[in-house]
């Protein structure tokens, strides 16, 4: 882990993402959780390279498939117990399956936009994240959730909300 850790120091300095102070600084967190930034029910994998940043992968099961996201956090208050954190990312961000008609399963892939706030836990450096997320939604995929409404053979057991929630417990690795 600690090699990994530092050829990833190494290319964020080459690429000129890293600093000085983001070597002595860095954090690594393994999260398991729930939402669009977890993959659906999944894992996410963070990476702060400099203090307030972070960059970040989620993979898991959205209920139709493996769903996947990447992208970027701003940590307003790092050093505080509990820190507010602007995101955004892009990936999976909606999901319709609908039984006996396969036609409609879909999985829409997107630029989501959101904040999330990180509750550190314990000595370890562990925390609690919970996210409320506005997801852009591909118009191929408005165009199926729209024939699905208008389908009488289809019952829509909840409606499409614009708004997605996420929470999980990340787990400081270094």
């Amino acid at each position: 882990m600690k090699k990994l850790l530092r050829k990833i120091c190494i290319l964020s300095m080459m690429t000129g993402f890293g600093s000085v102070y983001a070597q002595e600084n860095n954090q690594v967190y393994l999260g398991l959780g729930m939402g669009l930034d977890y993959g659906g029910v999944g894992a996410k994998v963070e990476y702060l390279p400099v203090k307030n940043v972070g960059i970040f992968a989620g993979l898991g099961f959205n209920l139709l498939s493996v769903g996947w996201n990447v992208g970027a956090t701003y940590k307003i208050m790092s050093d505080k117990k509990v820190s507010i954190n602007p995101m955004v990312f892009y990936g999976y961000n909606a999901v319709s399956k609908v039984s006996g008609a396969p036609n409609y399963d879909m999985t829409s892939y997107g630029v989501t936009f959101g904040a999330n706030v990180d509750i550190k836990m314990g000595k370890q450096g562990n925390k609690l994240s919970a996210g409320i997320f506005v997801p852009v939604r591909s118009e191929k995929f408005m165009d199926n959730y729209d024939a699905m409404k208008n389908d009488p053979r289809v019952f829509l057991e909840s409606s499409l909300i614009p708004v997605a929630i996420s929470v999980g417990y990340n787990f400081k690795l270094n």
